[in-house]
């Protein structure tokens, strides 16, 4: 099969599928819009004048549906002030125009969520980027890499969410990425010659890295092979590339070596760097004595050949930049035996480390390795006897079937066949004839595609095997397992009861992880947390590990609240978290965690607790110099209550920085005065209290009691209260919390749409309402239990529309 017939194949996929309109949403435009566009705006705009060429009598009613781009220029003309005009007669009021603004938005909001859930009668969501690797991986055993330089582009989003499916789109130019995927990861699977198992050990100084005359002297001494490497703050080992990998697979490296850590300061982290690929292979605090090392292993899916793998002991600090911080001709053996006169001194006269670094002992190489299920699942597609086309067909069944997920007709199989035949008659060798016809089935929309629906018929619930790919692509991000297919092959899975053994079966499998992961990045929209580096000079101590280390509290905290049976409530304020060692130091905690996550207990001057006050919240609402207050309330309004304030004007000027020579004065008190035109104020009544509310955390997420700005005087003291737009006040983020947790109702309603948004792949919209509703009365019922609200979700009838 050429590869010009595959990517015409391929290129039919990207085609726009044709939709049909939905019903337009209420509230009225007569009642709402109206009379306010007739007292203010048709007088310049309608019939008889037309200012600026523009007239509003004749748009359509439809708002957010029809006439888009005009009515959301109008609403931004109301909320620049340009309309109605400043020397019009009987001007409305600020109020009543905010009122018309958050009208408009809130009708072209739905609007584009209506867009985003339109469906044909078949539906085609394409797998994400994550999706496309773990379905590989439990269909055919081979890891594909697809963030490798080359692979595919990052997904897009819709408000942080990744499995929007009319966003999913497979646009040609991307094609070939996935004929030359496919073809990777058959020839994987099925290379032409058996790889050799590999098994090398070598030491992380060989003798062949030593001079001639301290081999002889540490010969002598017995010492010869003691030889070891030290590695200070962001010192770099290149050696560890000295075994060529037989073919593509997975592989073991394991590092033997001892972490020192100073008094009170950091532990020395071990971070395993593929330089070709861009990926880091494994990161690790380490604290072992320098006389009783520790072997870490790790497995990595690698190319065949020489890996460019970097060691690096990542954190900041002393590099190598400066003479001192060299490695000299003299072979390290250990820290009493010492170091150059002229180099840095790793210890005190006590013996005790000054800096946190590491020495390497050794390197090993073990690979590649393939599990018994994953050479089971490449024999069930391969015919066992060569040129036997009764087997191919089998296997070519086989594969199809678990690849689409669903029966697969005899005439489709037919296709697959005869592509095998046409390359067995242009003189293919057959092994190649075979993978053609499998090359056509991992390039078919069916897999590429979690399709729902029915050509042949309009139909609104997904069958049996539809349900299965939800329910797996919910919780695993993968295909359903063989359980799953057997139980939609049964026709069992709309009966309740097997539903709710299946949520309780498939939350407990580690497979589960993924959910933890996936949904709250997304909901949350934990990749953002980085986007803005936080100022080196500002944040000296914030570092890639810090980072890493904030969005993890966040996804750990999610897993604990499902897997102990928590609440929505937790989310919001609770008396523990989720930290390791690098987290408790920055959060001031008592340092007697370890390097992995653990749960701890927090007392109230600890002022955490539920995930508005975790570091990575508060980072990704700032821009990396200083906190942003708005930012941070447009945040919680749209995250926790589900609700999205109008855009902003036009042209806003930025808040400024404060002047060296000015007096100090806090970032609320600057945007107190900024914010003086009353349309804009109506607005910021409701946004900036949920921010200003955090006042006490800083840019990246630490307390504070002042604030740190530039100028002439004292540092201003923080100021954290606040009064809501229904009147509430509050005094600090814990009584804050405490005024969220009485609207534990509005954020309950917010987390079950993003909810059903990330599971339905599809925005959700004025008619699901009354589906939503019955979940989040299940939620209430159940005191607003995380486990539950998923199995009501699975349950409802919202999970078997489409």
């Amino acid at each position: 099969m050429t590869r010009k017939t595959v990517i015409s194949f391929l290129t039919a996929l990207s085609l726009p599928v044709m939709i049909a309109p939905l019903a337009a949403a209420e509230p009225s435009f007569k009642k709402d819009l109206a009379p306010y566009l007739q007292a203010n705006c048709i007088g310049c705009h309608g019939s008889e004048t037309q200012e600026g060429e523009f007239r509003i009598d004749t748009l359509s009613t439809n708002v957010g549906y029809e006439s888009t781009p005009q009515w959301a220029e109008i609403m931004q003309r109301i909320t620049s002030g340009e309309m109605p005009p400043e020397d019009a007669e009987n001007l409305p009021s600020a109020q009543e125009s905010a009122q018309i603004v958050e009208w408009l938005a809130a009708r072209i909001e739905e609007g584009e969520a209506a867009r985003m859930a339109q469906r044909g009668r078949v539906t085609y969501n394409r797998l994400t980027r994550d999706e496309y690797v773990n379905t590989v991986r439990d269909l055919i055993g081979v890891h594909f890499d697809a963030t490798d330089p080359g692979g595919f582009q990052e997904d897009p989003q819709w408000r942080g969410i990744q499995r929007i499916g009319s966003i999913l789109t497979l646009a040609p130019s991307n094609v070939e990425k996935y004929l030359v995927a496919a073809e990777t990861i058959l020839a994987e699977a099925y290379p032409a010659k058996e790889a050799e198992f590999i098994d090398a050990t070598r030491r992380a100084v060989p003798d062949s890295r030593i001079r001639k005359e301290h081999q002889e002297r540490l010969s002598k001494l017995g010492l010869l092979d003691k030889v070891r490497y030290e590695m200070w703050a962001g010192d770099l080992y290149r050696d560890s590339n000295f075994q060529s990998l037989p073919a593509p697979g997975i592989y073991e490296m394991s590092i033997t070596l001892s972490g020192l850590k100073p008094a009170g300061g950091r532990a020395p982290r071990l971070y395993v760097y593929e330089n070709s690929l861009d990926r880091v292979l494994f990161e690790h605090d380490i604290i072992a004595p320098e006389e009783e090392p520790i072997t870490v292993t790790f497995r990595a899916h690698l190319p065949a050949g020489r890996p460019n793998v970097h060691i690096i002991n990542e954190i900041p600090g002393l590099s190598t930049n400066f003479r001192s911080g060299r490695h000299g001709g003299r072979p390290f053996v250990s820290t009493k035996d010492g170091r150059l006169p002229w180099q840095m001194k790793l210890t005190d006269s006590e013996g005790k480390p000054l800096h946190p670094f590491l020495i390497l002992d050794s390197i090993s190489w073990r690979g590649p390795f393939i599990t018994e299920q994953e050479q089971r699942r490449r024999e069930e597609y391969w015919p066992a006897k060569e040129g036997d086309l009764q087997l191919v067909r089998e296997g070519l069944r086989n594969l199809a079937q678990r690849a689409f997920r669903r029966p697969v007709a005899e005439v489709e199989i037919d296709t697959y066949m005869q592509i095998v035949q046409a390359e067995l008659d242009a003189g293919e060798q057959f092994s190649d004839a075979v993978k053609a016809g499998m090359l056509t089935i991992l390039c078919s929309k069916s897999f590429l595609y979690i399709a729902e629906g029915d050509e042949a018929q309009v139909r609104h619930t997904l069958n049996d095997w539809e349900i299965a790919s939800r329910l797996s692509y919910l919780f695993w991000s993968t295909m359903p397992d063989d359980e799953l297919f057997r139980l939609a092959e049964a026709g069992k899975l709309r009966d309740k009861a097997e539903l709710r053994r299946q949520v309780k079966r498939m939350l407990a499998d580690p497979q589960a992880d993924r959910f933890c992961e996936s949904f709250p990045q997304q909901w949350l929209q934990l990749d953002k947390v980085g986007m803005f580096p936080p100022d080196k000079q500002l944040y000296p101590d914030y570092d890639l590990s810090l980072e890493q280390s904030m969005a993890q509290e966040t996804t750990q905290f999610f897993r604990e609240v499902l897997h102990k049976g928590l609440t929505l409530q937790e989310f919001i304020d609770s008396d523990w978290t989720m930290v390791n060692s690098r987290l408790a130091q920055f959060y001031d905690l008592p340092d007697s965690v370890g390097h992995n996550f653990e749960r701890v207990s927090l007392q109230p001057d600890a002022h955490r607790g539920g995930l508005l006050s975790q570091a990575a919240i508060l980072s990704l609402t700032s821009d990396g110099t200083r906190h942003r207050p708005v930012h941070r309330g447009k945040y919680i309004l749209e995250t926790f209550f589900g609700k999205s304030p109008p855009p902003p004007p036009a042209n806003v000027d930025p808040i400024p920085t404060n002047p060296v020579d000015s007096p100090k004065s806090t970032l609320r008190q600057k945007l107190e005065a900024h914010v003086h035109d009353a349309s804009c104020a109506s607005c910021h009544r409701k946004i900036d209290p949920l921010g200003l509310a955090f006042e006490n955390f800083d840019a990246i997420g630490q307390w504070r009691t002042k604030e740190n700005v530039r100028g002439s005087g004292e540092d201003p003291a923080v100021d954290p209260s606040g009064q809501l737009a229904d009147g509430r006040s509050f005094q600090t983020p814990a009584e804050f919390k405490q005024l969220m947790l009485q609207d534990i109702d509005k954020f309950n309603a917010a987390f079950i749409e993003k909810l059903a948004t990330y599971g339905m792949r599809r925005a959700m919209t004025f008619e699901d309402r009354e589906d939503l509703e019955t979940i989040a009365a299940a939620s209430r019922a159940s005191d607003y239990r995380l486990r539950e609200i998923l199995e009501a979700f699975v349950l409802s009838d919202l999970f078997q529309k489409r």
